[in-house]
């Protein structure tokens, strides 16, 4: 009988334990950035994930596009995210500031995530995030998901050292401190940006991208609008006459890849490497 007794004690302390654990973390998240959005799709169900944002089910933009359709998104309105009675806010640290401010001063807690820059980075918000949501064991399962597609990017890489410049629409690169540094660092690459000394998202004219003799040219794609005057670079009759001379390999890597650092890093990488193995020099 007492054996009994002391079996149900211990069950209803665990339950209260269990009980107290769920409540303790947060049930309604409001997710204000695109980069939040995915990294909490890929650690909650809709249920504790109440709200995204529609950048969430874009194509062009969000890697977790066709996820996102499981999710209720928001227009990020205050009077919205207020209706949705969060008890988390996750917002980006550079973007909508003045919201962020405002929902502090609101006495809603918001955190706010950067960008990281580099593989160790993505892991470290990975389990930040991961805590601050109450889910740190399965923030440390999508990290050892993410070292184990590294280490098999990193063994599919080619001896070669092939040199890639990335250009964007305006004549735009990623330089060193940029998270496509590191993808292409991932791939195998040797980003031509970062052998200029260029930092961040920075200007490359057509000369001097041109002058720097890259085997590979990335070129971006922000929208589908590609005819417009700020991709009109990207069509130049200089860049095609170049890269038909030279044989030079031009890729189109959808956005989706890389606006943001986190487990689409690693498949951005591994998409490079699919494009560089399909199109032998």
């Amino acid at each position: 009988m007492q054996l009994k007794q002391t079996q149900r004690l211990i069950a209803f302390f665990i339950s209260l334990l269990i009980s107290a654990n769920v409540l303790a973390k947060p049930q309604r998240i409001v997710s204000l950035n695109l980069c939040a959005d995915q990294l909490l799709m890929a650690l909650l169900p809709p249920e504790r994930l109440i709200a995204i944002t529609p950048l969430a089910a874009n194509p062009e933009a969000s890697y977790l596009y066709q996820k996102a359709a499981q999710y209720h998104q928001h227009s990020s309105r205050i009077e919205e995210i207020m209706a949705l009675k969060p008890d988390l806010i996750v917002a980006g640290e550079f973007t909508a500031q003045p919201t962020n401010q405002l929902l502090e001063e609101l006495g809603y807690k918001v955190i706010k995530l950067g960008l990281p820059i580099n593989s160790d980075g993505i892991f470290q918000q990975v389990r930040f995030l991961g805590q601050q949501i109450g889910e740190p064991a399965r923030a440390e399962a999508l990290v050892l998901a993410m070292h184990k597609q590294l280490a098999n990017i990193i063994g599919a890489q080619d001896k070669r050292s092939q040199r890639a410049a990335v250009y964007y629409a305006n004549g735009f690169t990623a330089g060193q401190q940029t998270i496509v540094n590191e993808i292409l660092t991932m791939a195998g690459l040797r980003n031509i940006a970062a052998e200029l000394n260029l930092d961040y998202v920075a200007p490359l004219s057509l000369e001097s991208l041109l002058a720097s003799k890259p085997d590979i040219l990335l070129l971006g794609r922000s929208n589908k609008n590609t005819n417009s005057l700020a991709h009109q670079i990207l069509q130049h009759q200089a860049i095609h006459r170049y890269a038909a001379l030279k044989q030079v390999k031009r890729i189109t890597i959808p956005d989706r890849y890389w606006s943001c650092a986190g487990p689409s890093s690693f498949a951005a990488a591994s998409y490079l490497q699919q494009q560089l193995l399909a199109q032998p020099l």
